[in-house]
């Protein structure tokens, strides 16, 4: 673990952020990962990065069969922006996915950490430009959004086995 002011880098050492600087909240919410950390900086869509061998990190698309299978229409999933139904809330902790995803909040890019127990931040191997594209589950929608953003904001990884 290293804490949220200090930068992750390139340096064949795994570093994960926890919420709050508490390994504790890794063990309960899962670890927070620069986009480039998460990868093991390559660039390459659809990359093992962080995962175990035989799984990786989800692309954008993989997220849209996901959520397509969850009952969202491919019109909505190419969509940007809150879209959906209740896709989210399926994805979320006790949702009917399985996937239990706890709101782990996000480390940001001064290193502050904000919205645990409200916001859910998950990335994708996919970029867009300079930023990458993401997930984010809120509390209080039912939905889910998809967008891009910075890659220096720490967020959560899933993995998907191959």
């Amino acid at each position: 673990m290293v804490t949220g002011v200090t930068a992750q880098t390139n340096n064949s050492i795994l570093e994960k952020y926890c919420y709050s600087n508490l390994e504790s909240n890794c063990t309960t919410y899962g670890a927070l990962y620069r986009w480039d950390e998460a990868m093991q900086y390559t660039t390459n869509e659809g990359t093992q990065g962080i995962c175990p061998i035989g799984s990786h990190i989800p692309s954008d698309n993989d997220w849209k069969i996901l959520e397509v299978q969850l009952g969202m229409s491919q019109i909505q999933a190419d969509a940007t922006g809150l879209r959906g139904t209740d896709q989210g809330t399926q994805l979320k902790s006790s949702g009917s996915s399985g996937l239990n995803m706890l709101l782990a909040g996000f480390s940001d890019i001064d290193g502050s950490f904000n919205t645990l127990s409200l916001n859910f931040f998950l990335w994708s191997s996919s970029e867009s430009s300079t930023n990458a594209w993401l997930r984010h589950l809120r509390s209080s929608d039912s939905n889910m959004s998809r967008y891009t953003d910075s890659k220096d904001y720490g967020f959560s990884v899933r993995c998907l086995k191959n």
